[in-house]
């Protein structure tokens, strides 16, 4: 997405410097505009009562703005705003993914949920997101003004006193769908990075709570559910012995995912941790692929509305009716994508998104 931001300004005639970090400065990858590249190392991880930081670019970067004339910095995510925060005379602009300390918080609550003695680990964690928010404080303060890529980010630094504003962000459409007929066995799907925290919510909730009663309400080996995605070892599916679930296919990483996409009637993602789902979801909504998700992933994504733009559901019986009615009724599914399409184009276009974010920082 940072891509995009970019090429969306150069194709807009602005005189683009980027400052980029990586971890092998003997491999520059080519970019379409200058960029200038910086050594990438450990900074804001945590580490027991610490945060580690081991980057401070802050008086090379301001020597080169300097250099170049630049006249506004935009920093993509907190570890970028860390190294200029500090720097005078320039408008700075920050966008932000998800927050660090509500990641920090989840990862361990999902690993909690799975070996309780982790709960020694607790004191680390709430320390270490205590810093973390001084940390957002110090950073976003002296900055001019605060994007968020998820709606609930705003509540959440409102409560340490900043102020932010949600953007949807630039999503390009790989491909896109035909309208299925009705399945005699129906097909869901679900992708992504199986290691991700969005991830491992949802494999956890589909497991524990979504199948036993899928197989209640559909019967066994009357539908299917396809995962695909990469970090299959470093997953919950690696724990999880598939052999004693037949109606549930795993397929590891594919590239084309219009394969398993083509073969499905809507994604699931019943996932109800509220960060790491959005891209995938908008990734179905740009496709043709319709929705069906957990009532918690609209605190990030609020184009996703029950019945219009997506399926959304508040509890497991209510997660699988939403599953047999995306399955069962064409006319309300078709009206679906409809709208979710004409949302995606309204707002995470490539060409829409830059457009808005433009007129946000320019103001």
């Amino acid at each position: 997405m940072y891509y995009e931001y970019i090429n969306y300004f150069n194709k807009n005639n602005y005189d683009i410097f980027n400052i980029a970090f990586t971890d092998n400065l003997r491999k520059q990858p080519a970019t379409k505009w200058r960029t200038f590249y910086l050594k990438k190392k450990d900074h804001l991880v945590p580490n027991k009562f610490s945060l580690i930081n081991k980057m401070n670019y802050s008086k090379e970067i301001s020597k080169l703005l300097k250099k170049f004339n630049i006249d506004m910095v935009v920093a993509f995510d907190i570890v970028a705003v860390s190294q200029c925060y500090n720097i005078k005379k320039v408008k700075k602009i920050v966008w932000l993914g998800d927050l660090r300390f509500q990641t920090n918080f989840y990862n361990f609550y999902m690993n909690f949920k799975s070996n309780f003695f982790l709960i020694r680990q607790s004191i680390y964690i709430f320390y270490q997101n205590y810093l973390f928010k001084k940390k957002y404080i110090k950073y976003l303060k002296p900055m001019d003004k605060v994007i968020v890529s998820s709606k609930s980010s705003e509540k959440h630094l409102k409560k340490i006193g900043i102020n932010s504003k949600f953007l949807p962000y630039p999503w390009p459409i790989s491909f896109s769908l035909k309208e299925k007929i009705k399945q005699q066995i129906p097909e869901f799907v679900f992708f992504g990075n199986l290691a991700g925290l969005g991830s491992k919510s949802a494999i956890s909730e589909l497991f524990n709570n979504i199948y036993p009663i899928l197989k209640k309400e559909i019967g066994e080996r009357k539908f299917r559910i396809n995962i695909a995605g990469s970090n299959y070892k470093k997953s919950f599916l690696q724990k999880i012995e598939l052999k004693k679930f037949p109606e549930i296919f795993f397929y590891g990483f594919i590239d084309k995912l219009e394969i398993l996409f083509n073969r499905s009637v809507a994604i699931i993602f019943p996932g109800s941790i509220p960060v790491g789902n959005r891209c995938r979801l908008i990734t179905c909504m740009a496709s043709g692929l319709p929705i069906i998700a957990d009532i918690s992933c609209k605190n990030g994504n609020p184009f996703l509305i029950d019945k219009e733009t997506a399926f959304l559901a508040n509890t497991p019986e209510e997660f699988v009716k939403k599953m047999i009615l995306c399955s069962e009724n064409n006319i309300l599914r078709a009206k679906i994508i409809k709208n979710a399409k004409i949302i995606y184009k309204e707002k995470h276009f490539p060409e829409t998104a830059g457009k808005i974010f433009e007129k946000f920082i320019n103001k």
